[in-house]
């Protein structure tokens, strides 16, 4: 998740983001109902499952962004607009963070990239750099409509 605290309305994944909101950004293949329409990048759908009373395990760290390190996020999210087994929600993950992450701070989601092992590396790093750190059912308030791919299409399943 991404949030915006500019003081004035920011670019975040090619969305218009007013000061104070937050937008998700993640992958999903088709095995989530609502992503069927498209396998890859997806904005706010996290938010929208957890709204929607899908509860997904979520570890994070934060860390404050300039807007040099934006423009290094966004770009990253442009060029992963993907998904396969082998570039998965934790590959992606893990490739924005760590395209911004100081060397101490960069996760690994692993040699076959999980979910589980980027939490693992998550929580390690957070623990030893002493971030904000977010454990276990964590949500995020579902603040825009469902948005998929690079430049964002919104989506059908917006209800």
């Amino acid at each position: 998740m991404i949030t915006n605290l500019s003081g004035s309305t920011a670019d975040i994944a090619g969305i218009n983001v007013a000061d104070g909101k937050s937008i998700t950004a993640s992958t999903w293949d088709e095995s989530v109902d609502v992503s069927r329409e498209y396998k890859g990048l997806w904005l706010n759908l996290d938010s929208k499952l957890n709204s929607n009373g899908i509860n997904l395990q979520n570890v994070s760290i934060q860390l404050p962004l300039r807007q040099i390190d934006l423009d290094t996020v966004n770009t990253n999210i442009k060029n992963n607009d993907k998904w396969g087994y082998l570039t998965n929600c934790s590959t992606f993950a893990s490739k924005i963070w760590n395209s911004i992450a100081s060397d101490s701070s960069k996760v690994d989601a692993g040699a076959m990239n999980t979910p589980a092992s980027l939490a693992k590396s998550i929580t390690k790093v957070g623990e030893a750099e002493s971030y904000t750190l977010l454990k276990y059912n964590t949500s995020s308030p579902h603040y825009d409509s469902v948005y998929y791919g690079y430049p964002p299409i919104k989506s059908n399943n917006n209800n």
